[in-house]
């Protein structure tokens, strides 16, 4: 049986999105009224990124965790808004590996819930070092994904997001290196408490 979702325990879940929401909502305005619709466009963008998590609980019924959605909001606001949006990218070089790196470790924690709800789901168990290479090549693909993204992105409109052959693989490396040492992390526990978080976890998708 599927949990209802109720509209108070989403908009708590997502509250640290809210509190980014908020700064994008005031960056869009501003730009709009100042006369910068480039700038106006990418606040706006990151706008309704951000609101994946509320929509994707509201179409499947599922409630993710408060945890999770602070991870995401710390990411939208360090790479979207002040890597791109303030071009924290173009001042400093180091801040998108800095990205990248945490991109990682958010997506492999992600990929765990995700994971462990669908062996909850389906009544099965994986061993801890399938686990841990599942949630590394999931963050690795998805590393890999932007970078293609970033690439059919400069052909197409000209953007400069890669700068040469060496930028795009430390991206990738440090996205997949923060995953492995989560995944690390996350099985070397016991056994049982291995088995019992992944069960409080994902109750939520009987």
């Amino acid at each position: 049986m599927v949990k209802r979702v109720s509209l108070s325990g989403m908009l708590l879940r997502h509250a640290p999105l809210i509190v980014v929401e908020l700064v994008l909502l005031v960056s869009f305005i501003g730009d709009t009224a100042g006369g910068n619709p480039e700038s106006a466009v990418m606040a706006m963008g990151l706008l309704q990124v951000s609101l994946s998590p509320l929509v994707i609980e509201a179409i499947a019924r599922v409630r993710i965790p408060l945890y999770l959605q602070l991870l995401y909001a710390v990411l939208i606001f360090t790479g979207g808004y002040m890597g791109s949006y303030l071009r924290f990218y173009d001042v400093w070089q180091p801040w998108d590996t800095i990205v990248h790196f945490y991109s990682g470790i958010m997506i492999a924690l992600w990929a765990d819930y995700i994971l462990r709800a669908v062996m909850r789901k389906h009544r099965f168990q994986m061993p801890r070092w399938l686990h841990a290479t599942v949630v590394t090549s999931f963050s690795a693909l998805v590393a890999m994904l932007w970078e293609i993204g970033e690439f059919a992105a400069d052909q197409m409109i000209g953007s400069r997001a890669q700068i040469d052959n060496y930028d795009t693989m430390i991206d990738m490396i440090t996205g997949t290196l923060s995953a492995l040492i989560v995944a690390v992390m996350l099985v070397l526990r016991s056994p049982e408490r291995f088995t019992e978080r992944a069960e409080s976890r994902n109750s939520s998708f009987r």
